[in-house]
């Protein structure tokens, strides 16, 4: 029994935890800052190359924006 109330809480913090939003921040955020470059390290990463198909090329697809983004100072949290 206990082990199973364990496992339901970790199943709750886990979801509640899948839930938390995903945001971008930068020391000098601004919408137009930041407008520039997601839309920049967006078209740098659909001009590269095909990355594959379904939820493989899906996954590289970002993992290329997000490095982009990383290098120009955004850091990926969760609010």
């Amino acid at each position: 029994m206990k082990i199973s109330v364990r496992i339901l809480i970790v199943l709750i913090v886990l979801g509640l935890w899948g839930c938390a939003k995903t945001v971008y921040r930068h020391p000098d955020y601004t919408p137009q800052l930041w407008a520039k470059d997601s839309y920049e390290c967006e078209r740098d990463a659909r001009q590269s190359g095909y990355y594959g198909g379904g939820i493989v090329g899906a996954i590289n697809f970002r993992k290329f924006y997000e490095r982009c983004l990383y290098s120009r100072g955004w850091i990926k949290t969760k609010e």
